[in-house]
């Protein structure tokens, strides 16, 4: 990884020479990645960030300040369930075995005496499988919901933890949903799921794609917002 000191803050950045005509810089999750002509220069690598310094220095700061931070699993933590903020409420009772329950916004989850040293991890296992069990139910609806609607089907869809998207689609027909859209609203998940089936009809993000999203989904882009959230 390279790196480059703009206006008193160092950037890292990903360097990329390749045979391309043109150069490009991009930023995901935070991270700059520069990609340019396969003998282009370090001088002029760095004229390329000075020059867009302002807008390199504010989409890193932005996206980074919407990294969500790891869960620490504690009473009183904020959870999201289908775009609604739910409460972690923790009790220690003579029982056998961790419990959760899902109850007027709240995740209310009952542990042995005996767990109180390891609390993080079991309320960690209870919460990850009611997010599991509630993707498989929010996501099928969904699925069926926008097939039945576009009038088109993947060969299969699975439900996975993907890192830096919502889905993806291959060439093959087959479609991916990341399991953590089940944070969102409905809205957003039927958003997700057509995004990736209208990729079965087009595999890129040209106007006839977007017009093909905007045909079944008018407000798709309410959905986009709260996804960026």
């Amino acid at each position: 990884m390279e790196s480059l000191k703009i206006k008193d803050t160092i950037i890292e950045y990903n360097l990329e020479k390749k045979r391309i005509k043109n150069y490009y810089i991009s930023i995901k999750d935070g991270i700059v990645t520069v990609k340019v002509p396969s003998q282009t220069s370090q001088e002029k690598i760095e004229q390329l960030l000075f020059e867009r310094a302002e807008w390199v220095l504010k989409n890193v700061e932005n996206q980074k300040s919407k990294i969500q931070k790891p869960y620490e699993y504690v009473e009183g933590e904020i959870f999201k369930v289908l775009g609604k903020g739910v409460v972690l409420n923790v009790f220690y009772e003579k029982r056998k075995k961790p419990n959760l329950r899902f109850w007027r916004n709240k995740f209310l989850v009952s542990l042995p005496l005996e767990k109180q040293e390891n609390a993080k991890e079991e309320i960690q296992k209870l919460i990850d499988k009611f997010y599991t069990d509630l993707a498989e139910k929010e996501i099928e609806r969904a699925m069926r919901k926008m097939t039945m609607k576009v009038g088109i089907a993947p060969n299969e869809y699975k439900i996975k933890n993907l890192k830096s998207t919502w889905g993806n689609c291959s060439t093959s027909g087959n479609i991916s949903i990341n399991k953590k859209v089940v944070q969102y609203s409905r809205h957003a998940i039927e958003y997700v799921c057509l995004h990736e089936i209208c990729h079965l009809q087009n595999m890129n993000h040209s106007r006839m794609f977007w017009d093909m999203v905007e045909k079944y989904m008018r407000d798709y882009k309410k959905a986009e917002e709260e996804l960026k959230k």
